[in-house]
């Protein structure tokens, strides 16, 4: 576990919202993407195990899309540190 300070704290709070806010915008830009993009062209004639290749697309590939988006944040991005300052629990 890191020691920061309060200032360092905080800009790393920011940037781990930041950051989580652009992959769910990320996931969501593909889930619309692919479910309309792919519906518009190919309708619901084209089929994976008899449910339409837009909605398999968009629903499972959003979700192993988040999933690595999960994994990048966790390894890249996010930062193990207490938040509680080492003065406050002591009287």
């Amino acid at each position: 576990m890191q020691k920061m300070s309060d200032k360092e704290k905080f800009t790393q709070m920011n940037k781990e919202a930041k950051a989580t806010w652009i992959a769910g915008f990320i996931v969501m830009a593909f889930w619309w993407v692919t479910g309309f993009g792919i519906y518009a062209v190919c309708g619901s004639e084209w089929t994976i195990l008899g449910i339409p290749a837009w909605m398999m697309i968009s629903c499972f590939g959003s979700w192993f899309l988040a999933v690595a988006a999960v994994v990048f944040l966790v390894k890249k991005v996010y930062k193990d540190f207490d938040l509680e300052d080492e003065e406050g629990g002591k009287a």
